[in-house]
């Protein structure tokens, strides 16, 4: 029996006065909670309905662009007062709780049968599993550091929507505007920074506030995604932005999104595209020669020329133990940089392998403590960095070899596919352009705090998920024709006699 029209549309009016009048005494009593709630479904129902993408999809490019654009400040921002859900949280619950729902209906899994997402899943459950018995030791402090576990599950998001072609251009588009966007934000936020601070706010948090390390990665993926859309488009402005973005990698004192940007060139080198290379190298010479002519006829000393302070980057990346002596102004403390991370790298080895290198110190344990003793006794309570700059011995330190293993093993088959992906003739540039932007973060994630926080995990998970699509449907595309092939290699060869009188 069903409900006449009429009836059906009483039945709804009467629904929505009743959920206003409820929605009205609950804004009266000052309670928000559930009248933003239903205001944000209602909202995401209308989005659903004026565009043709899913609203996961939607999120997690806003998420994408805003991480690259507002940086920390954006991932400071929580949808509501009442609401205290951080945009990496906010995404995490509808984006996940729509992708489940969809799994369930169409009655398959959230994840792909693959090497990649199996490697990642025991790695999330190993440090669920350890993360369980932290929480009643160390409360927040544990579900905080676990976060760098579970914002993983962006992998899953963006996998998932990156099936859809539609939903994979959109995705991509966010990230290359937010990287086109980026130079300029950071430009004006250096120039006026009180007006970011303290202008451009919402409820008290700045909207853009910016971490050196990541703004140099995030501008070296911008370099990368530029040059192949400009190979694939032949857009010449494209080139120019991916050159100028280059350039905003250097000029930002950053060595890790240096060899970021080397490591990527070399990438796109093995598989054919030398022109990128060819632009850096091109592109650095020229800058080169018109810096030294102005020191020359301005009488500048060499140690005050951005020349002297790139050659001291350099440099300094092959001297951990900080023994050089650097006298640029940007590279003075490059020394004491390298001689910080080696002693809260030994500390954190030391202190792991003495007391639980199988299953480590836990999440929630301060992994600084025994450095701060060695290297600044004098910090105490000022210092508040919990992860020694270095993604791998963060594991370590916190879930020890049953946490940190999976981890490892699988960003060897990110390097490996990385390469596949490099040497194969049926790869285009933006599969490719995603495996290097991943490989970039990871790079800078080994010498700094970066997917420690939202700011650079969710775009590197939802890069890896992005790329592992683009492979895992270019491997199904490929299968059919290696099949084909193989058919008629077992075609029984035709007797030369016949070829012959056939001829």
């Amino acid at each position: 029996m069903t409900l006449a029209p009429v009836w059906r549309t009483r039945l709804y009016a009467a629904g929505g006065a009743l959920l206003a009048l409820w929605i009205g005494f609950a804004v009266a009593q000052e309670e928000l909670f559930w009248p933003l709630l239903c205001l944000a479904a209602v909202s995401g129902l209308l989005l659903i309905r004026i565009q043709p993408l899913p609203i996961g999809t939607v999120l997690l490019g806003g998420a994408l662009l805003g991480y690259v654009v507002g940086n920390r400040g954006f991932a400071q921002l929580y949808a509501a007062p009442s609401l205290p859900l951080l945009p990496a949280e906010l995404v995490l619950l509808v984006g996940g709780t729509v992708l489940l729902v969809q799994s369930a209906f169409r009655q398959q899994l959230p994840f792909r049968r693959d090497a990649l997402n199996f490697i990642l899943l025991a790695w999330i459950l190993i440090c669920g599993a350890r993360v369980f018995f932290d929480l009643r030791t160390y409360g927040f402090n544990a579900a905080r550091d676990f976060a760098t576990v579970y914002y993983a599950a962006f992998f899953f998001l963006a996998q998932s929507a990156a099936q859809d072609a539609a939903s994979r251009r959109f995705l991509a588009g966010c990230l290359l505007l937010g990287c086109g966007i980026l130079p300029v934000t950071n430009f004006l936020s250096q120039q006026f920074p009180m007006f970011f601070l303290t202008g451009l706010v919402l409820r008290g948090t700045p909207l853009i506030y910016y971490k050196g390390d990541l703004v140099g990665a995030f501008l070296a993926i911008g370099a990368v995604l530029f040059f192949l859309r400009f190979e694939s488009r032949r857009q010449p402005w494209a080139l120019v932005i991916s050159l100028l973005l280059a350039l905003g990698t250097v000029a930002t004192n950053n060595r890790a999104s240096l060899v970021g940007l080397a490591l990527a060139a070399v990438v796109l080198t093995l598989s054919g595209r030398w022109r990128f290379a060819a632009l850096l190298a091109g592109g650095g010479m020229f800058a080169a020669v018109v810096i030294a002519c102005f020191a020359f006829f301005t009488n500048l000393p060499w140690e005050q020329t951005p020349l002297n302070g790139l050659y001291e980057q350099v440099v300094s990346i092959a001297d951990p133990l900080g023994q050089r002596t650097y006298q640029g102004e940007n590279t003075l403390s490059k020394g004491d940089n390298n001689v910080f991370r080696t002693v809260w790298w030994r500390a954190v080895i030391d202190e792991t392998v003495e007391d639980n290198p199988w299953f480590g110190l836990g999440f929630g344990h301060d992994l600084a403590d025994r450095f701060l003793q060695e290297y600044l006794p004098e910090a105490g309570d000022d210092f508040s960095t919990r992860s020694p700059h270095n993604i791998l011995l963060t594991l370590f330190g916190r879930t020890g070899l049953a946490g940190g293993l999976p981890f490892v093993l699988a960003m060897l088959l990110v390097g490996w596919r990385t390469l596949r992906c490099a040497w194969s003739t049926s790869s285009d540039s933006a599969e490719i352009g995603l495996w290097c932007s991943a490989c970039i973060i990871l790079v800078s994630a080994c010498f700094g705090v970066v997917l420690e926080g939202p700011m650079g995990a969710v775009v590197f998970w939802s890069l890896l998920g992005m790329a592992n699509a683009s492979f895992l449907e270019r491997q199904t595309e490929s299968a059919p024709d290696r099949a084909s092939a193989g058919a008629a290699d077992l075609q029984p060869a035709e007797p030369a006699g016949e070829i012959a009188a056939s001829s």
